[in-house]
């Protein structure tokens, strides 16, 4: 802000968002004249039946139908349109952790080259030291400032070594690959080793491996089957066995996308800056609405300033792109925490770009371990109108048992 893309940045950001704004009522009005109130059923009070709107009769239930709807229809509309934000957008956001990740994290962003991240650790560490000073103590002293040091060095030797080896070839457009596997084979006799290693005693993992290998393929797949009907609900995580097989996606989706995706630790996640590089994508909703050409232009205007300010602040430069464009970054996680993602991202009130990625996921796991993917039981392969409909009953719901 103290340089002379100050106005430039400022300006196009309010672009974004007041193309953002004038769209939200037309939207709505889209949303409810495709998906009309009288399409849906809702919880009829007197009898605990699902009715449709028309055959409601209390007022409360009217109301409470009114309520469900007007905020899944809204919720689509803004699912629709929230590719117009640009990523300097507030978020509200709430973490928890313990002591040792609060450490970590705040160190990590002391180290960042981005003033806001370092403010917010200074800010961070000062509510911590509140309650919990002596866990975080070494977030800020000569060790941490040691650490912060390696880490930018770590970054800093990376960016060299990539100029020197890598030549840019940015692809437009989405991607889902599944790019690193092994055999089924190798998967299956690793993972059902470890499934009997704790109960296996005075036996070692070498050993029980390879009287596994020996097995039948017929008695190893019959093994997994088993495992999976012990799941009756998605939140039956699969043991620890299933751990052992990994899979890594090479992804290109909308930066809205990847912050929705990011939110799972328990797995490698590397991502690249955020830029305009990649092309964005333009929902079917936008085109048939006729705020294609606004879309469009608050796009190309991002993608001017943007490349104004790469050359000179390209991590600053960041905050101006908007979530509709594409962003490349990779996962890498092992079975278990495929089950636990793909089956989350996948439920019905999913924002529809992220559900189908998930989707994709699981078919590309299912292909080349059509066996293990058996452990994968809640995957949820179907596409809904309103994807917050029964979310919004059910948080109507517990509204009502409140009062």
């Amino acid at each position: 802000m103290k340089s002379k893309f100050a106005d430039m940045y400022e300006e196009t950001c309010n672009f974004s968002f007041d193309v953002y704004s004038r769209n939200i009522e037309p939207m709505i009005n889209y949303v409810r004249e495709k998906y009309p109130i009288e399409k849906y059923n809702f919880k009829d009070s007197k009898d605990g039946k699902e009715k449709s709107f028309s055959k409601l009769e209390s007022e409360s239930d009217i109301k409470s139908a009114n309520m469900i709807y007007r905020g899944s229809t809204k919720a689509k509309a803004l699912d629709i349109l929230r590719g117009l934000l640009p990523a300097s957008t507030l978020t509200n956001v709430g973490i928890t952790g313990n002591g040792r990740a609060f450490e970590y994290l705040l160190t990590v962003l002391g180290s960042s080259d981005l003033k806001e991240e370092q403010d917010l650790a200074s800010k961070t560490k000062k509510e911590l030291d509140k309650i919990i000073k002596s866990f975080v103590r070494r977030a800020d002293d000569k060790h941490g400032k040691a650490f912060q040091e390696y880490l930018r060095d770590v970054k800093n030797k990376s960016k060299i070594i990539s100029a020197k080896q890598i030549k840019p070839n940015p692809k437009k457009g989405t991607r889902t690959k599944l790019v690193d596997y092994e055999s089924e084979k190798s998967a299956i006799d690793k993972t059902i080793t470890s499934i009997m290693y704790e109960q296996s005693p005075s036996t070692s993992y070498q050993d029980i491996l390879q009287q596994v290998k020996k097995m039948p393929m017929k008695n190893k797949t019959k093994i997994i089957e088993e495992f999976a009907k012990l799941r009756t609900n998605r939140r039956h995580r699969p043991s620890r066995a299933f751990e052992n097989v990994y899979y890594t996606f090479d992804l290109y989706n909308n930066f809205g996308m990847f912050r929705d995706f990011h939110r799972h630790r328990a797995l490698t996640l590397e991502r690249q800056l955020l830029t305009t590089d990649h092309g964005y994508n333009i929902p079917n909703e936008i085109k048939i609405l006729g705020i294609e050409k606004d879309f469009k232009d608050c796009m190309n205007k991002t993608k001017e300033t943007f490349d104004k300010i790469r050359k000179k602040y390209p991590e600053q430069g960041q905050y101006v792109v908007n979530f509709a464009y594409n962003y490349p970054y990779f996962m890498k996680f092992n079975l278990r925490e495929a089950c636990h993602l793909i089956e989350l991202r996948t439920v019905p009130q999913g924002h529809v770009d992220y559900r189908r990625v998930a989707q994709q996921m699981f078919q590309q796991i299912n292909k080349v371990h059509p066996s293990l993917s058996k452990i994968m039981k809640f995957v949820d392969m179907k596409e809904y109108d309103l994807e917050r409909f029964e979310s919004e009953k059910r948080t109507e719901e517990k509204r009502k048992k409140l009062k």
